[in-house]
């Protein structure tokens, strides 16, 4: 950036325009906020309206304030913000090209652009429902076009893995507010996939339409749900939803869900209502409310979509059930004045104004009143280049600096109380020991705010360091059994010193806590045509499984905190369940740490151990986005692996020990020292399987074995199955 006091120019690299993104006019009447990077600080150098916008590919790249104010130059960084209901095709790239293509979610069906050279628009009006928000999608057909004319989206597939279905015999209500103006009949047509078509009377007054349908599998590779009419005229469609009749209210969480996540026992759930990965951000107000009485945000393929399926206030809500503390990403793109009222609707009280918005919907006590800790991450991923513009690819030391400034911003709440939030920076997947290049390091060196650095581990596959050559199927199983042990865990040791070694550096030892933002087996990333189903039945087997848990318990022996597993959902990919809800294994194994191993961890001391000495390896570097583009990198010996490990728990007169077996093949006798008087009773928990490859994906193959036994002694011998996880739970006399 360069600029004057009216002005603002970027004209390199991805330009104010952002590779053509937003043309002249976008931003027109919106504000700006101007930051600037100088000696390891930033400080907000001017914030103000825009007067004009200039952006094209072949003009200027010129933003001119509304007001004279400090001169930018070249280094600054800024964010820009507005909010606008009409979009004429030529301010964005996209309905430049494709000005038929206004929200994302609804769009015209069938041969959209031949309807839009017909006269048919979709557009969106500021004229809603009571208490329905502010705006609605209008659908004009003039006189002239081919009936009928639809808006709608793909709803069932078929095919698709991960597509939603609805519970087999269940009445599901589909619920919208609709009006018209010009229609004949006032006659509208809703198709609900292949399972219900219905035509509506609408009249020119906003009314909600409800059709009764009963959920079924899709017959169809894809199946639509549409909205749409013969006439000519406008429709006006706003809040349209569907829920189960007689199942949890809108935005509601059905209680299985929710006794799943308790039994899972987790200690935080991450929340990314704040967080928009791709696309250009979002403003806080439309996450604090209902999806459908919110804004929409902008998207750069296929047009505007709703900001998140449920909203913070249902989140939070989940987290409260659950009886777990939130780990909340809060965008980068928010103002400081957001990063304020974020605090303030956190632990403001309720005549606040955003502790009222919070007591609006329903919760009149701060959320720092309901959880232990709430933990405040500034972005994600944000050393991630395919998350432009949110992110800081390649400039830590800026990143670490601006979150040290809206750190500041929270901290200047009147609300922010320093034992109710934890603020944490992101570091980098196999971020190396070197603290003075190192992504994560290079950025907490210039965040002294901070209270935690986080990383990711999965835990080998296609989203990993990489694949281990394999001359043989054991040989590839057993690459795997000994994954994390070998090619993860050194990298976390370093990781974890890095933080302690540079938190000691600012005067404040054993002040920055080592996080995993997510972890688990891994996958390449979705899209046509690259489900590989083998792929998925390895991600879900049990030993990548055992593989998951080990980096996990591996992690909390070194001092780490809180790590994520990704992905708390059903399906395929990163999923923690099977599309009936059945437990996939990795999710079992962790839920036995959670579940099983109770109050602190303490330390057992090998005395002799099954070892194997595993030879220099080389492996596959996968490109995570196409599996087939592939680098080798090798990787050293390690001698004296070992193939048993063990993790002791001690809360008062109870003990109990997690045995994990990395051994592919055979039996592993155990000798178990114990340093008190047993009672005869214990309790074995045994995940176990004849085949490392066996997985959870169709039914559950793989389950936790419970038996009751006697004769527990200090001295207790027992075999260990390979490839399994095995938890004892004995009391002291």
């Amino acid at each position: 950036t360069e600029g004057g006091a009216d002005f603002l120019e970027d004209n390199s690299g991805s330009r104010l325009g952002y590779w053509d993104v937003f043309r002249d006019g976008f931003f027109d009447g919106g504000s700006v906020a101007v930051y600037r990077y100088s000696d390891g600080i930033v400080s907000l150098l001017r914030e103000g309206g825009i007067k004009r916008y200039q952006a094209s590919k072949g003009g200027p790249n010129r933003l001119t304030f509304a007001e004279t104010g400090p001169v930018p130059r070249a280094g600054d960084f800024y964010v820009l913000t507005t909010e606008r209901t009409e979009f004429p095709s030529s301010v964005t790239r996209t309905w430049g090209k494709n000005p038929w293509w206004l929200v994302s979610g609804f769009q015209l069906q069938g041969q959209a652009k031949q309807l839009w050279e017909q006269g048919v628009r979709l557009r969106i009006v500021e004229d809603a429902p009571p208490d329905g928000g502010g705006g609605s999608l209008a659908l004009t057909v003039p006189d002239g076009v081919a009936a009928p004319v639809r808006v709608g989206y793909w709803l069932l597939s078929a095919q698709q893995p991960d597509w939603p279905r609805f519970r087999e015999g269940k009445i599901y209500v589909a619920r919208m507010w609709l009006r018209q103006e010009g229609l004949a009949s006032g006659a509208v047509e809703v198709q609900i996939a292949t399972l219900k078509t219905a035509t509506l009377k609408v009249s020119g007054e906003w009314q909600e339409h409800r059709i009764e349908f009963v959920g079924a599998p899709p017959r169809r590779g894809a199946e639509p749900f549409t909205i749409g009419t013969r006439e000519a005229g406008t429709v006006y469609i706003d809040n349209v939803t569907i829920v189960e009749k007689d199942g949890p209210p809108p935005y509601g969480f059905y209680p299985e869900i929710v006794d799943t996540l308790r039994r899972f026992r987790p200690n935080t759930l991450r929340l990314w209502v704040l967080q928009e990965n791709r696309g250009f951000g979002k403003c806080l107000d439309d996450a604090l409310g209902l999806p459908t009485e919110s804004n929409l945000t902008f998207k750069e393929q296929r047009g505007a979509a709703t900001t998140d399926p449920l909203g913070l206030h249902q989140q939070l809500m989940l987290c409260q059930q659950v009886g777990t503390d939130p780990w909340i990403i809060a965008s980068t793109m928010f103002s400081t004045q957001e990063q304020k009222n974020l605090i303030e609707y956190l632990a403001g009280p309720a005549d606040s104004p955003y502790g009222r918005r919070r007591a609006d919907m329903g919760q009149t006590a701060p959320w720092t009143t309901v959880f232990d800790h709430i933990k405040l991450e500034m972005g994600n991923e944000t050393w991630n280049g395919m998350f432009q513009p949110q992110g800081f690819s390649g400039k830590p030391e800026i990143y670490g600096a601006y979150c040290e400034y809206m750190f500041g911003q929270m901290k200047n709440s009147p609300c922010f109380d320093d034992d109710a939030f934890q603020l944490v920076i992101n570091g980098w997947v196999a971020q190396p020991k070197n603290n003075k290049w190192g992504w994560g390091a290079r950025a907490l060196r210039n965040a002294p705010s901070a209270e935690a650095i986080d990383v990711a581990y999965y835990t080998g596959g296609w989203d990993s360091v990489g694949l281990m050559k394999a001359e043989s199927e054991a040989e590839s199983w057993m690459n795997i059994l000994t994954f994390s042990r070998r090619m993860l865990l050194p990298r976390a040791e370093q990781f974890k010193q890095t933080a302690d070694e540079l938190a000691e550096e600012q005067g404040r030892p054993g002040a920055v806590e080592a996080l995993v933002y997510e972890a688990g087996p891994g996958y390449t990333l979705p899209g046509p045509g690259k489900f590989d189903l083998e792929e998925q039945k390895q991600g879900k087997s049990l030993a990548h499984a055992i593989n998951a848990l080990d980096i996990f318990m591996m992690n909390l022996r070194n001092g780490f905190g809180d790590q994520s597993f990704f992905l708390f959902k059903n399906g395929h990919y990163w999923a923690s369940h099977n599309r009936q809800w059945g437990e996939h294994i990795a999710w079992k194994a962790l839920g036995m740490r959670n579940a099983l191993l109770e109050g602190d961890l303490i330390t057992a001391q090998p005395v002799e151990m099954v070892t194997l000495d595993v030879p220099e390896t080389q492996a596959d570097v996968v490109n995570q986005s196409n599996s087939a583009n592939r680098k080798v990198k090798s990787f050293p010996a390690l001698p004296d692996l070992p193939l048993i490990d063990c993790y002791p728990f001690r809360d008062g007169k109870r003990y109990s020990f997690m045995f994990i077996s990395r051994r592919l093949r055979g039996q592993t006798p155990v000798v178990l020292n114990l340093p008190y008087e047993p009672a005869s009773r214990y309790t074995l928990h045994a995940l176990v399987g004849d085949n490392p490859g066996l997985h959870n994906i169709d039914e559950e193959a793989v389950t936790i074995q419970t038996t009751e036994h006697d004769g527990m002694t200090r001295r207790h011998e027992f075999s260990m199955p390979p490839h399994s996880v095995v938890v004892l739970v004995s009391e002291a006399r």
